[in-house]
């Protein structure tokens, strides 16, 4: 019988310590993706010229460079965003599992 009982703890021991390693493992992905797309932002400004310049020759480059610039500051905040929300969830999430 104790050897049953003992049986039981770990594996349930083992399981709770796979969930809490899969939860901060969660978080830490999004905290790296979010970090990937803040540092990663300022070519959006590059693909708007270039998209646009394509489409509308010179003035292209004005409004491209408006438009990248307009999706790089969204992915920036947005990547900052999944940073600290990841950090947070990797920090937290284990705590509350």
């Amino acid at each position: 019988m104790p050897g049953k009982l003992l049986s039981v703890v770990i594996t349930a021991t083992l399981a709770f310590g796979s969930s809490v390693a899969f939860a901060a493992e969660e978080g830490v992905d999004r905290a790296v993706e979010g970090a990937k797309n803040t540092v990663t932002s300022p070519g959006q400004i590059v693909q708007g010229i270039e998209e646009e310049t394509a489409e509308h020759g010179a003035v292209g480059v004005v409004t491209g460079t408006v438009k990248g610039t307009v999706d790089a500051a969204g992915q920036a905040v947005k990547g900052a965003a999944n940073l600290g929300v990841g950090v947070i969830e990797a920090v937290t999430k284990p705590l509350t599992d």
